[in-house]
Order: structure tokens, then C-alpha cells, then sequence
């Protein structure tokens, strides 16, 4: 993503990559796993290509050609959900076009983890290198602004219960896994609103807000002070 082109050009990629993202969600929805396959291939294609770098786009044919066969077995046995896997494309492409670089390389390490864990896990070989409560918030620190729950948060990043994933993080954070996420949405708003001039409503909204009334009472519970004051003169 450093590499990516910037004003128009960078615009071209966006368009592309959201119309392969578009392909993946309706083959995942028929539960074509080949044509997933393929989609998915197409969009990776289309992120390494806007690198700009022929040898990269080189090496990545080379890999992604001798080992295609086996990722699209490791859809089937891993991913009896493909519409779960189309969801951590999209997250993933979010990151990769919110703007922060730091960001989108882990999204991106994330991603490649997914299907290691997955197989760890089938394999009954879990332990301190699959800690559900240290996957789950480095996921909530790259992607606070998009739409989690835990249910999902648990089957797909953690690897766990829902119910389990709570206790873990009561007894680990002191805090449910959505509490937490909303003083991770709350912290990153202050920041903003610290930083620059952005409007409440949009501070609200790139921290995962949809309605900003809500996050407006939200944030006056915990900095007790409304967002446009806590601009002008810090918390309370």
C-alpha cells in the first residue's frame, strides 16, 4: 500500500479492487468455492500489480501459480463459510484503502494469519500462539471503525465461544469484548478531535459511530465533557 499511486491513478485501483470485492461477495453468496477462488486471486492480483514493481508482480505469480491448489483446498477444509471469508476481505480491504499504512499491513499480516490459525485449530494443536483475548484486540485496534460483534469476533479472529471469548476478556481486561471496543472507538475520536478541525458527526463516523448522537452521549460518559469541549479545552 506504500506503493500505491496516488491522486487519480490511486482512485483506478480503488475502483478495481471494490468491484473484485463486489465478485467475491456474489460468489460467496452462491457458495462457489472455484469462482471465490478465482475472484479472490483476481483481487490480489489487482493490489500487488498497483505496487508498480515488476518484480514483485513476478514473484507473486510464480508463488501464487505453484501453490494455487493448494489455497483453494485450504478454502474448502477451513472456510465452510465462505460468506466469513468474504467478510475478512472486506474488512481487509478497508484497511487497505482507509489511508494509514501501518494499518494495512497488519490487516494484511492478519489475513495471512487467518488460515494458519484455522488449520492449528482443526488440528487440535491451540495454545499461547493462539491466545483468543491478544488476537481479538490487536483485530479491534486495526479495524475499531468497522461494523464487529462478538459472535463473529469469536469465530473468526478468536477461535472460540462467544461466551467464552467474554469471560477471557472480564477476567484479562476487565471489560466485555464491545465495551472494550468502544474505548478503543472513543480514545482514537479524541485524537481526532485533538488533531484537527473535522466535524463531530465525521469524527463519529470514521471511528465507527452511525449515528453521532449516540456517540456525542457516549463520549460526554467518558470525558465528561462534550466532543466540541473536549476540542477547546481537554477533558474534565
Amino acid at each position: 500500500m506504500r506503493r500505491w499511486p496516488a491522486g487519480a491513478a490511486r482512485g483506478a485501483v480503488t475502483r478495481e479492487l471494490r468491484q473484485r470485492l463486489g465478485e467475491l461477495k456474489r460468489c460467496a453468496a452462491a457458495g462457489d468455492y472455484g469462482a471465490f477462488h478465482r475472484a479472490d486471486r483476481e483481487l490480489h492480483r489487482a493490489a500487488v500489480a498497483a505496487a508498480g514493481l515488476p518484480a514483485l508482480r513476478q514473484s507473486w505469480e510464480l508463488v501464487s501459480a505453484e501453490l494455487d491448489a493448494w489455497i483453494l483446498a485450504v478454502k474448502h477444509t477451513y472456510w465452510p463459510s465462505l460468506m466469513a471469508l468474504y467478510r475478512e476481505h472486506e474488512l481487509l480491504l478497508r484497511a487497505w484503502l482507509g489511508g494509514d499504512d501501518d494499518a494495512a499491513e497488519l490487516a494484511t499480516h492478519q489475513h495471512l494469519e487467518a488460515g494458519w490459525h484455522r488449520r492449528m485449530m482443526a488440528g487440535g494443536r491451540g495454545g499461547a500462539e493462539l491466545d483468543p483475548v491478544e488476537r481479538a484486540v490487536s483485530f479491534i485496534a486495526t479495524h475499531y471503525a468497522d461494523p464487529l460483534d462478538v459472535e463473529w469476533l469469536a469465530a473468526n479472529v478468536s477461535f472460540v465461544s462467544p461466551s467464552h471469548l467474554g469471560r477471557l476478556f472480564r477476567q484479562r481486561m476487565r471489560v466485555s469484548p464491545l465495551r472494550h471496543l468502544k474505548q478503543v472507538r472513543l480514545e482514537r475520536a479524541a485524537q481526532l478531535l485533538r488533531a484537527g478541525t473535522a466535524a463531530v458527526a465525521d469524527v463519529a463516523r470514521r471511528v465507527g459511530y452511525r449515528n453521532a448522537s449516540h456517540f456525542v452521549r457516549d463520549f460526554r460518559l467518558t470525558f465528561g465533557v462534550t466532543p466540541l469541549d473536549y476540542r477547546r479545552c481537554g477533558p474534565r
